[in-house]
């Protein structure tokens, strides 16, 4: 039976000393050029409930994930905590509505809504496909497309200077990783300040007029925080993990970089990437993407230091987006 699997079906894989894990039979021609490069021979691709990874495995080591044993389990271990990840990745299994729905979260997750956008357009994705088909010869090229996109995008991020939006009115500050430092401090002295200066030269000026000015720069500090921790996640995600080759020197030190300066600023108070910076630019996912991939292992110590910095966020975040889901059902 297990050799006839459809792309969209639900199996249990299992890998290493983990016990089997709830996963969906994918599509080979979506899959991140980093995963489908890893392609081994009579295997197929499956992707795992809450967890940021992908598997290649050969259909006959694939058992099927029915209702039944996923109700059976939930039932079992209602309340258990000893296995939490896997007690959400069955939850998870059990809210699955279909492939469409699961493929443009997993894409929404790993930032690259436009790779989706490229390879289908408006066409809906089909389950129930032969999971053994790969991609087409016009896949490199789409794929050569978006990460022309991806190169536009964050070029254009740098050379047109990205501003800041302020009463309507762009702000001349360039967004730039590389003054993250100058611009978390810069933030601080004005929203500390206030508006000192002009209170020094205007002693007439009244408190409510003040604390409008200082509100409002507190509403500039946190779409700072936002736009920059957007152009992290962009330019890491480009150099590193959206792309058809291996990361050349250049591309690795610029990595480096950032992430050694996202480093600097993670004990910061207040937080500099707080909920919404991490709920925006998805930094925390990217990060999980780069620690579960072996290639990257040089970049695993600060993306996990990162991530356990930010486990308070994360379980905010992931609580409001399973409150969000409860609304919707």
């Amino acid at each position: 039976m297990s050799r006839s699997l459809k792309t969209g079906d639900l199996v249990l894989c299992k890998v290493g000393s983990f016990p089997p894990w709830p996963a969906v039979v994918y599509p080979q021609s979506l899959l991140r050029s980093d995963v489908y490069r890893k392609k081994k021979p009579n295997c197929i691709a499956v992707c795992f409930f809450n967890d940021p990874t992908y598997y290649w495995e050969q259909p006959n080591r694939l058992s099927r994930l029915d209702p039944h044993t996923i109700d059976e389990y939930l039932t079992r271990n209602n309340g258990h905590s000893s296995q939490s990840d896997l007690n959400e990745a069955y939850q998870r299994a059990s809210d699955y509505t279909g492939l469409q729905d699961f493929i443009v979260e997993r894409f929404k997750e790993e930032g690259r809504e436009e790779d989706l956008e490229q390879a289908i357009g408006f066409a809906e994705i089909k389950s129930g496909e032969d999971p053994t088909l790969g991609k087409s010869k016009k896949d490199p090229g789409k794929r050569k497309v978006s990460g022309a996109r991806a190169d536009s995008e964050s070029s254009s991020m740098s050379s047109s200077n990205k501003n800041f939006v302020s009463n309507g009115s762009l702000n001349s500050k360039k967004i730039n990783p590389e003054n993250l430092e100058t611009d978390l401090s810069d933030d601080r002295v004005k929203l500390g300040k206030g508006n000192s200066k002009r209170t020094h030269k205007r002693n007439h000026a009244s408190q409510k007029s003040i604390e409008k000015t200082n509100e409002k720069r507190t509403k500039l500090d946190r779409s700072r925080r936002v736009e920059i921790s957007l152009l992290f996640r962009r330019r890491i995600q480009k150099n590193l993990v959206q792309r058809d080759e291996p990361p050349v020197d250049a591309e690795i030190e610029e990595s480096h970089n950032m992430l050694n300066k996202i480093k600097q600023n993670l004990g910061n108070e207040p937080p500099f990437f707080d909920s919404e910076a991490l709920r925006e630019s998805k930094l925390h996912k990217l990060f999980k993407v780069i620690v579960n991939d072996s290639n990257l292992e040089q970049f695993h110590p600060v993306c996990k230091s990162a991530l356990i910095q930010w486990k308070d966020i994360i379980t905010e975040l992931k609580s409001e987006r399973l409150k969000d889901e409860q609304q919707d059902a």
